[in-house]
This record gives structure tokens, C-alpha cells and sequence, in this order.
């Protein structure tokens, strides 16, 4: 079974229901046909809307099956922009990571941003992320926004949610600071230390800093890197050619290989940075350390026993 830890979630969650809320038996295919399918009803229902989200301009709606959905409306300008966030939440779930569905819809001649709400979840503010399990997570986590330039990532962009067998996992929300257009390296690697140089000066790029990463081995990114770059490229080429119509865009084939080629060049950079700076972990040397200390632990216990 996969690291619950690393987040492929495919191959982890329990719970039935969580895995048909979060569409993780569909295929890409059928998950891309369902959700530009997509039809919502009650629009307009601030009943299930979560305050925090209310004063922030957003209303709700639900799906046909009851689940509440919120809803930001997006200026027709700004279409394109939301309709490449919409592949990030693809490439999340390709690569295995729980996040909120999220598209583009429209409904009434306008625009909106439509996010499955995440319920009976919690802000990982909550809980101390530093620690196990979410610490891992969120390390491996520093990929996938990595990869979309989402410099603004903070403890409201990750909720909680717990399997049926009690095991919490992280889900990602919101990605309306994911940069897919840039053709250039956004975010790019130092040379000197594992860490990055960031373009945009945001208060967070994640809820880590590079120096919390030293105690990881590329065991711990293995299985994220390597699911990242076994996505193959003629199917992020055609979930660009589905979604990317003539309404939104002038030229939906360029607009396609401006963002495949962008997402090839940027995936590939990351797996060569990660797997310079993380090496496989030394079982010996951990396990002379964890002699030694308990070598101290019992000569400790052996002096106050005089």
C-alpha cells in the first residue's frame, strides 16, 4: 500500500463515500466528461455557504446528487485565466493528491468559479503541521504548487479531513494564484542549498522553509516525483483540447501548448532539483545514531540505580 503520508491517495482512502465526493474511481477521462457536464441547482444558496467564504463574495449551489458547491463570479476577462487554473486541479489529480474539484462554469451569461465545498473538515491551522503525518505531506505538497507557480499558498489552503479509519489526510483548496501562463522559471531552485528563489514576494510559498526539508531522503518524494512524470503528455494535451473552446479562447491550440509545454518543462526541472538535493536515506548511520543514544539512555538509568 502507497505512504498515506505522500498523498496518493488513490491507493489510500477507506472511506466510500469520501472517494465518490472527491471522483477518485474515475478515470481522468470520465472525471474531465463529468465535470464539464457539470449542471448546478439551487444556485444562488448562501445557506451552504461557509461565513468565512460568504464575506469574501461567495455564494453556493448543489450538484445533482445534494453536494454544495461554492461559487465566485469572474469578471469574462478573466475566463481564460480560471480555465487554466482548472487544469492544475487535473494535474493534482493525476498526481494522486486530494484537492477540491474546481472549474470554470457558466451560468446566466456569466462566469463563475465553482469549488466542491470540503465538509466536515478543518484549517491544518488547527493542528500542528510541523509534526507527523502533515509534515510529510506537505513536503510532498511543495511539488504540485511548485509546478503551478502558486506562490501564495497558507494555512486556509489546506483542510483536514479524516478516513473512516480515523487517518487524517490534507485536501488542497483554492487555486486562484496558480500561474500555468509563464513560460519562464517562476519559481526556480538555489544552487548552493536545496530552497527557492521566488519572483512574486508573497507572504508563503508553502508552510514550510527549505531548512524544515533537511531531515527527508528522496524516499520521501519518491513516489510524488515519479507519479508526476509518468503523466503522459498526450493526455495533459487532451484535457487542454476538451476544456479550451473557441468561447474562451481565440486560439485554443496555442493556448494547449503553451500550457503542456509549460507544465513538461517545469515537471522535468523539479525531478532533476529534488533528486540532486535528496539522496537515498542511510539505514547504518540512522541506526548507529539511534543506538547510540539509547547506549546513553541506559547508562542514564544505569547511574541512578547506584
Amino acid at each position: 500500500m502507497a505512504d498515506k503520508t505522500n498523498m496518493l491517495i488513490n491507493d489510500v482512502v477507506v472511506d466510500p463515500k469520501l472517494r465518490e465526493y472527491l471522483y477518485l474511481d474515475d478515470s481522468i477521462e470520465e472525471l474531465v466528461d463529468r465535470l464539464s457536464l457539470l449542471k448546478l441547482e439551487n444556485f444562488g444558496d448562501d445557506s451552504i455557504v461557509p461565513f468565512t467564504a460568504k464575506i469574501r463574495g461567495y455564494t453556493g449551489a448543489t450538484d445533482k446528487g445534494g453536494s454544495p458547491w461554492l461559487l465566485k463570479d469572474i469578471p469574462d476577462e478573466e475566463a481564460a485565466m480560471h480555465k487554466y487554473q482548472e487544469i492544475a486541479f487535473y494535474m493534482d489529480f493525476l498526481m494522486k493528491t486530494p484537492s477540491a474539484p474546481t472549474i470554470l462554469i457558466k451560468h446566466n451569461d456569466k462566469f463563475y468559479r465553482a469549488t466542491k465545498h470540503i465538509q466536515s473538515a478543518m484549517q491544518i491551522g488547527s493542528y500542528n503541521y510541523l509534526e507527523t503525518p502533515f509534515m510529510k505531506m506537505l513536503a510532498n505538497d511543495l511539488i504540485n504548487r511548485w509546478l503551478f507557480f502558486d506562490e501564495d499558498r497558507n494555512p486556509n489552503n489546506y483542510m483536514v479531513v479524516h478516513d473512516s479509519d480515523s487517518k487524517p489526510y490534507i485536501v488542497v483548496i483554492d487555486y486562484n494564484k496558480a500561474d500555468l501562463e509563464t513560460e519562464e522559471m517562476k519559481i526556480y531552485g538555489m544552487d548552493e542549498k536545496f530552497g527557492w528563489h521566488r519572483e512574486e514576494k508573497t507572504r508563503f510559498l508553502t508552510l514550510l522553509k527549505p531548512e524544515n526539508f533537511d531531515q527527508f531522503a528522496i524516499e520521501d518524494f519518491d513516489q510524488r516525483l515519479t507519479q508526476m512524470m509518468s503523466i503522459k503528455k498526450s493526455v495533459i494535451t487532451d484535457i487542454c483540447t476538451k476544456i479550451f473552446t473557441t468561447e474562451i479562447f481565440k486560439d485554443p491550440a496555442s493556448a494547449t501548448t503553451l500550457i503542456v509545454n509549460n507544465l513538461c518543462n517545469r515537471r522535468t526541472y523539479l525531478d532533476k532539483y529534488f533528486r540532486k538535493w535528496f539522496k537515498e536515506r542511510d539505514i547504518e548511520k540512522e541506526k548507529e545514531i539511534d543506538d547510540r543514544y539509547a547506549g546513553l539512555g541506559k547508562s542514564f538509568l544505569d547511574y541512578y540505580k547506584r
